[in-house]
């Protein structure tokens, strides 16, 4: 048990033995990878369906979040300083995580998403912004219900820190935006643009595990919420970047998400495509912690594309573009 301080909050010098719920795939496994490189102690809980390996020892428990009950059981087993939720979609899974271990931890911290926010909302986006409350946008409404549960914890009890994240990218994402963009751009296929640049913003893998573990080192992390984010982007220039690495000239057209719809394509599966800026005010994170990326997006790119290239063929078979690369209904309008 570490020391408290007078307001009964728990503070250590260094919390070495967390546990990562989830830690399998793509950011799970980046921020376990982080772990390792600190010289922290790692259990990673979740169903053990994908193989893996990491650089270091990492000791693995097996329990599946569906069964709740059994899954309380495994994490009362579980005796550490620290955890990292990566895999809480619905209140009812941060609910049985608190439960096991309240009055347990020096840190806990639970990743979160922009989609929590209410949309439309003014950008750059403050971690004080109106969340979503309507059930049917399910996946923000979900992620912004498990962060109530855990505000309402005191902090004496649970030492959290929430940690907002825009898109997250790098090798080892199974489905990959960048990927299919680049793969795009080598065949020589249109890539639809909003109408007009919008700026949009995401955050490499390697730097949102740094952001992870920034709030476990920090003692001024605790009970606060933080967002973490990149430097934004338009996607035009998104896609000229990603052309200069696959030595093309790309081609785009722009088009409105209500043309996009009677043509039978869905804009929420093109990426990075938004009729409205999608950016987090990241200002909290910097002056608080002290936390900003390494990465420039010319280096993550190319170390995801290259980490990335053996993803299907298939345009769609990600959810990423148009239903089956068709041509579109509508009079294409071409980039001025």
């Amino acid at each position: 048990m570490q020391g408290l301080k007078g307001d009964g909050i728990r503070v250590s010098p260094g919390i070495q033995n967390i546990a990562v719920l989830g830690g399998s795939r793509f950011i799970g496994r980046a921020i376990v990878e982080e772990l390792l490189k600190k010289g922290c102690r790692v259990t990673t809980v979740n169903r053990g369906f994908t193989p893996v390996r990491y650089s270091g020892p990492v000791q693995r428990v097996l329990a599946d979040r569906r069964d709740p009950a059994g899954y309380a059981e495994a994490l009362a087993r579980i005796h550490v300083d620290g955890v990292v939720d990566v895999t809480a979609y619905h209140p009812l899974e941060t609910r049985v995580v608190l439960d096991a271990f309240r009055d347990r931890l020096d840190r806990f911290v639970h990743i979160s998403t922009l989609s929590v926010y209410r949309w439309p909302f003014p950008c750059p986006v403050s971690e004080d912004a109106t969340l979503e409350t309507h059930p049917l946008n399910a996946y923000g409404f979900h992620k912004a219900a498990c962060e109530g549960l855990i505000i309402a914890e005191p902090a004496a009890r649970i030492p959290w820190a929430v940690l907002r994240l825009p898109p997250v990218f790098g090798p080892g994402d199974p489905s990959s935006r960048e990927a299919y963009l680049y793969r795009q751009i080598l065949g020589g296929k249109s890539i639809v643009v909003p109408p007009r640049p919008y700026q949009c913003q995401n955050l490499f893998v390697a730097d949102a595990a740094r952001a992870v573990y920034s709030l476990i080192e920090s003692k001024k992390a605790t009970g606060r919420i933080y967002n973490a984010g990149g430097l934004p982007f338009t996607l035009e220039a998104y896609v000229e970047l990603l052309a200069e690495i696959a030595g093309k000239q790309p081609e785009m057209m722009r088009a409105e998400r209500r043309v996009l719809e009677q043509g039978g394509a869905d804009p929420e599966k093109i990426p990075y495509f938004f009729e409205g800026d999608l950016v987090l005010d990241t200002r909290r994170i910097r002056d608080e912690i002290g936390f900003v990326p390494t990465w420039t997006l010319e280096k993550a790119l190319a170390v995801t594309l290259k980490g990335n290239s053996l993803l299907p063929e298939q345009g769609d078979s990600h959810g990423w573009g148009l239903p089956r690369e068709k041509r579109l209904s509508y009079k294409e309008r071409p980039l001025p």
